[in-house]
């Protein structure tokens, strides 16, 4: 089984506009930071990434975060998330303790699967999110797809999933910057977000404990319930 992931960590405060006098001066250094060697400058945030933008960093006057496409391991996108924001924190004119007021982690997940879309769509269905005998008696028709959003809060924070059997096509739509050669024809695909809106200053040790408890928790979610749908 080949799994394609790609993460986003975000983090929205009260604006900055300090953050709009220093642009110039944080682009480079982030870049040189960060070893991410492209960045531009548009009218409130600067953008930080590489060739093909497999990593993306943004700092904006009212959000900030980091994008990655395929984390090698389950610690890179939240290393690099952490790394990024430590180092802006750091940086003259960004706020010592920004007034929070979302901060999240999305992780989109797609396995491939070769037993073909029907083989997947019932175990999707007898494993995970099922129709009852009731339920199937009272719609009285073939299923031939299924998935859904299903919502939930831990003691992490609140998290919003999505998930089902897809192709391809399906699939290139909910996924960011894929060639179509890249993305498996039938697979298994799982969304959650994780987030919290605290509204509230914060320190950057506080919010990078989020990032990596967000990252950490959903990607063994993932793991969790990828084993129980695509397991033998």
């Amino acid at each position: 089984m080949k799994t394609i992931n790609e993460h986003v960590f975000e983090v929205r405060y009260k604006p900055n506009p300090k953050i709009l006098d220093y642009r110039g001066t944080w682009a480079e250094l982030i870049s040189e930071h960060m070893k991410i060697p492209h960045w531009s400058i548009i009218e409130n945030r600067v953008d930080i990434y590489d060739k093909n933008n497999q990593n993306h960093a943004f700092i904006g006057f009212r959000n900030s975060g980091f994008e990655n496409l395929d984390s090698p391991t389950k610690n890179y996108f939240f290393d690099q998330a952490i790394k990024l924001f430590t180092f802006v924190s750091q940086l003259d004119g960004f706020e010592k303790q920004p007034f929070v007021e979302r901060i999240g982690v999305r992780s989109k997940f797609f396995t491939s699967f070769d037993k073909g879309f029907d083989e997947l769509k019932n175990r999707y269905n007898q494993r995970y999110l099922t129709l009852t005998k009731d339920a199937e008696k009272a719609i009285n028709a073939k299923l031939i797809d299924i998935g859904g959003p299903l919502n939930f809060a831990d003691n992490l924070g609140n998290f919003n999933t999505n998930s089902g059997p897809m192709e391809k096509k399906q699939a290139l739509q909910f996924l960011r910057n894929r060639k179509d050669d890249t993305v498996p024809d039938i697979g298994l695909f799982y969304d959650i977000d994780y987030w919290l809106k605290p509204n509230k200053g914060m320190s950057p040790s506080e919010i990078n404990q989020n990032i990596k408890n967000f990252a950490t928790a959903a990607w063994d979610r993932h793991e969790r319930v990828k084993n129980l749908i695509l397991g033998d």
